[in-house]
């Protein structure tokens, strides 16, 4: 088990969509589940645009070390209820980068800069407004609109 702090993920509950909060927890396991689902690292995805099949893998990665049983579909399903019931892709990214920036496995945590932290070598988290742009973009990071 790791010993890295997890962050308590409380957006499904208070979208009434789950009954008890989730963990995210970004240590290298979570990073290498994640590189492997998508076949890339955060930094090469994000340079991509692809929203959310990020916010899918982030999610999925940062909580299967609480909760084991959660697939990457169940981690999708989740998403997307909780843009049904009026939240954002964003927020769900905008937490999951916000967990993994505070343990250290992307930049750090009050970056200067998006892209390639210098120091660490990891990707710096996101911006607002890029998590904003890109979620504009299609799946595949078109510049076309979502539908």
């Amino acid at each position: 088990m790791s010993s890295l702090k997890a962050r308590e993920l409380t957006i499904f509950v208070e979208k009434g969509i789950e009954t008890k909060p989730r963990y995210l927890r970004y240590d290298f396991n979570a990073l290498a589940d994640f590189e492997q689902i998508n076949g890339m690292g955060l930094g090469q995805l994000l340079t991509m645009k692809a929203v959310f099949g990020t916010a899918r893998a982030m999610l999925w990665a940062g909580c299967k070390g609480d909760d084991p049983s959660l697939t990457i579909n169940g981690a999708g399903d989740l998403v997307g209820e909780f843009i049904r019931a009026g939240g954002t892709v964003d927020e769900v990214l905008g937490k999951c980068f916000d967990a993994a920036a505070a343990q250290g496995a992307i930049g750090s945590p009050q970056p200067e800069e998006e892209g390639e932290d210098s120091e660490s070598g990891n990707a710096s988290p996101p911006t607002q407004k890029k998590l904003k742009e890109a979620s504009k973009r299609g799946g595949n990071g078109s510049k076309k609109p979502n539908p």
